[in-house]
């Protein structure tokens, strides 16, 4: 369902069984309002008339930050991320399926242009496996040389709503996908999970610890927002 105010907010309005009223600003400006089933429209209206400044500074900020590279769509001429650098895809039609970096352009032929997606997501997986070792590793024995503590065991994985996880187990594993950001962001999740090894919790001693092995951490958290939003 769509709402147009006078004031020219758009928003899409959800509701569920949920208490009170929420707004949400996506990263591409879109606005979302949550409400309770029985939320009439001037209540919706009156709480999105109270927060309009807060709405139009986060469609600002979003705004400034450009596109977000998480919508991709995987056509010719449309700007992909590998280490935070940029390069343009180049898609052509051939009877041999490859993806390869050609100065700033990632060139992919392939026979069929639904294969370009796969052919791109395959393409990510090499490059962090052949790239992000040499990331991490330091990092990790740096901390393994402060805090004498290391991990069971590293993995790259697909995920879909984490860029890391540390187990139990000391197992620690790190999202494919951020090879698309920068080193300095790959290093900073790779701190973050390595002080799970110390503090398994999120609590003011967590942020204390990562605070000592990393002083720029949120700065470095900054910078990954805005790659990978």
């Amino acid at each position: 369902m769509e709402n147009k105010k006078p004031d020219s907010i758009n928003y899409s309005l959800i509701k569920s069984s949920r208490k009170s009223i929420g707004i949400i600003v996506n990263s591409d400006g879109s606005v979302v309002v949550r409400a309770p089933q029985r939320a009439t429209k001037k209540e919706i209206d009156d709480v999105i008339n109270k927060r309009i400044d807060w709405i139009l500074k986060h469609q600002k900020k979003f705004e400034q930050l450009g596109p977000a590279y998480s919508k991709w769509e995987f056509v010719d001429g449309e700007k992909h991320l590998l280490l935070g650098n940029e390069y343009v895809l180049r898609v052509n039609t051939g009877a041999f399926n490859t993806v390869r970096l050609n100065g700033k352009f990632i060139d992919v032929v392939c026979n069929n242009e639904s294969m370009v997606k796969p052919l791109m997501v395959k393409w990510y997986t090499l490059k962090a496996n052949e790239m992000m070792p040499d990331i991490i590793m330091p990092v990790v024995n740096q901390f393994k040389s402060k805090y004498h503590r290391s991990p069971a065991k590293i993995s790259l994985k697909n995920m879909k709503s984490r860029w890391g996880s540390c187990s139990s187990k000391a197992n620690i594993s790190m999202n494919i996908k951020l090879i698309k950001s920068t080193r300095s962001c790959i290093e900073y999740v790779m701190a973050h999970e390595l002080c799970h090894l110390i503090q398994m919790n999120h609590s003011k001693n967590y942020y204390t610890l990562l605070t000592e092995f990393m002083p720029d951490w949120r700065e470095r958290k900054k910078e990954l927002d805005h790659f990978m939003r």
